[in-house]
């Protein structure tokens, strides 16, 4: 009889546990994002089998499938320097509140959209805001801009994630002022800087860079194979703008237009697919195009999914 009744004890207490574990610890990872505000996008690229888009923003990860938006229920990091690779993806950033991590987060990588973290380098000690990686090769480039434990100020790259540091030498770079940069997603030993005189382009992981004149100010840039995507801004007009890496020819897209004061903060295309391409505005106005930027969708405006 004693027998009888333990078992029974011991089946309503698992059945407990099971009902927990499916309330809880077995809830969906993204869940679809209907009527939010996302008010500070920090990165946006493509991830994942065939490349979906993503961004990264300062409450947790979004990616866009089937027409709507889907958003992360854990793990909702302030994401900063966020850059997808063909493995997962860098960033670095704050963590979220009561997550029991380290602030800053340093350089850290994840393989699984974000469920988990691996901490790489610099963890407590560093947020990277200008952070590029290559998708297929992994390597990493950062502008450190306070000295830490391992490296001063300055540009650096990685080729084994982050266990050693490189410095780039930076010659013909003549700017004082950086705007962001971009590393070519094969080829991780080109690398493009734009500031206020232009684009500078580098072919040898840094050491050297030649100056590409532009007529205006760039907003944003990204790789492509053979080419560069690049938005900017030219007698207060916003363009979006495609050069040849080999002849150098610029090809604009006529087919968008930015209002004023809402120029491209980030462009992407997709590494697995280049005709797929992605920008992100300054009022958190996300655009998408499938077909080489002959026609674009919006996807985000001012930030409201529906």
């Amino acid at each position: 009889m004693k027998r009888y009744k333990w078992g029974v004890l011991h089946f309503t207490i698992l059945i407990i546990f099971l009902v927990g574990c499916s309330s809880d610890e077995q809830k969906a990872f993204f869940v679809k994002a209907e009527d939010e505000e996302i008010n500070h996008i920090h990165g946006a690229g493509y991830w994942g089998k065939g490349g979906i888009p993503v961004l990264a923003t300062h409450e947790g990860l979004l990616e866009y499938q089937d027409g709507a938006w889907y958003k992360t229920t854990r793990n909702n990091h302030d994401y900063m320097g966020f850059q997808p690779t063909k493995e997962g993806f860098y960033s670095s950033g704050h963590p979220e509140s009561g997550s029991g991590l380290k602030n800053p987060l340093g350089l850290v990588e994840s393989k699984d959209k974000g469920e988990s973290l691996d901490k790489l380098a610099f963890y407590g000690e560093i947020d990277f805001h200008y952070l590029g990686a290559s998708y297929e090769t992994g390597t990493v480039y950062v502008l450190n801009e306070v000295k830490n434990s391992e490296i001063g100020p300055g540009f650096f790259y990685s080729k084994n994630k982050g266990k050693d540091w490189v410095q780039l030498q930076l010659n013909g770079l003549t700017s004082s002022s950086v705007g962001g940069f971009a590393v070519h997603p094969s080829d991780d030993n080109t690398i493009a800087i734009y500031t206020e005189q232009g684009i500078f382009l580098s072919k040898n992981y840094g050491m050297d860079f030649s100056h590409i004149q532009t007529k205006g100010t760039i907003t944003s840039l990204a790789f492509k194979k053979d080419s560069l995507i690049y938005s900017m801004i030219e007698d207060n007009q916003t363009t979006l703008n495609e050069m040849n890496l080999n002849n150098k020819m610029v090809n604009k897209f006529t087919s968008i237009s930015f209002e004023n004061q809402n120029s491209p903060i980030y462009v992407n295309s997709n590494p697995q697919k280049e005709s797929e391409m992605m920008i992100v505005t300054v009022k958190n106005d996300v655009f998408i195009s499938g077909n080489g930027g002959k026609e674009w969708d919006k996807i985000l405006s001012n930030g409201e999914t529906e």
